[in-house]
């Protein structure tokens, strides 16, 4: 039984697929395969990655773990509170609303524009319902399924991390687990090995290939997506399997 994570996709599809062909082989029914959340936004196909990661829970003999990013997490407080635009200022939602559907991107940009200043200050209220209709059901489902954290044998698969000062992951708030904290990769001093993503902090060579970030105190950051590729790795014994490098098209 062993545990793979796999790191931040936002929406590189190429990348994803270039991995897959290099872990599935070595799954076996026993083990666990977690993806450790932000599948949207950045990239040209948050949809086509949703699709095949639906896809393989459907038809993997091994278990599929999805857990929840800071992305999707402020795309659905969106859904929340049309007021609340977090989500479509700051984590350049808009290629995964443009992946759905044209229309709703193109009536949101409208609405924004035409908002100016007050979006913020009078927190006027934008159509997310547009995007949100748009989303075929199982996506939707996909969305409103994502666990915030999944302990295996091996580790606790996280996608920020937590606070080292709070103890065990289950005792943690869940803003915690989906930003991590500032401490959080220096000071973790925990029992659990932790496979995190989020925080884009890649070990670079002389040629800028990003390897992933491995701490003494059993942290292992895999997110590598910012660089073109895409990273899983795999406990207990550490193998570290990679994508060729896809930039966004």
């Amino acid at each position: 039984m062993a545990t793979v994570a796999v790191g931040d996709l936002h929406g590189n599809l190429s990348a994803l697929e270039d991995l897959l062909d290099k872990v599935l082989p070595e799954l076996s029914p026993s083990d666990e395969l977690v993806f450790l959340g932000d599948y949207i936004d950045r990239g040209p196909d948050s949809r086509g990655c949703i699709d095949r990661i639906l896809a393989l829970r459907d038809e993997a003999a091994f278990t599929v773990v999805t857990l929840l990013g800071n992305h999707e997490d402020w795309m659905l407080k969106s859904r929340e509170n049309p007021a609340r635009h977090s989500w479509i200022l700051a984590m350049q939602g808009f290629s995964t609303i443009q992946c759905y559907s044209i229309d709703a991107a193109m009536r949101l940009s409208s609405e924004i524009e035409t908002a100016g200043p007050r979006l913020i200050t009078e927190e006027v209220p934008l159509p997310y319902h547009l995007f949100f209709d748009s989303l075929p059901a199982a996506h939707l489902a996909f969305f409103e399924g994502l666990k915030p954290f999944h302990r295996t044998r091996d580790a606790v698969c996280v996608h920020g991390g937590l606070d080292p000062h709070a103890g065990r992951v289950e005792s943690q708030d869940v803003d915690c687990l989906i930003w991590g904290t500032d401490d959080f990769v220096e000071k973790y001093r925990g029992e659990d090995a932790i496979l995190y993503g989020h925080w884009n902090n890649a070990v670079l060579d002389w040629k800028r290939w990003p390897s992933p970030r491995i701490g003494e105190n059993r942290t292992f950051g895999i997110d590598t997506i910012s660089h073109g590729v895409l990273t899983a790795i795999r406990l207990p014994d550490g193998k570290v399997f990679q994508s060729r490098r896809f930039r966004k098209r």
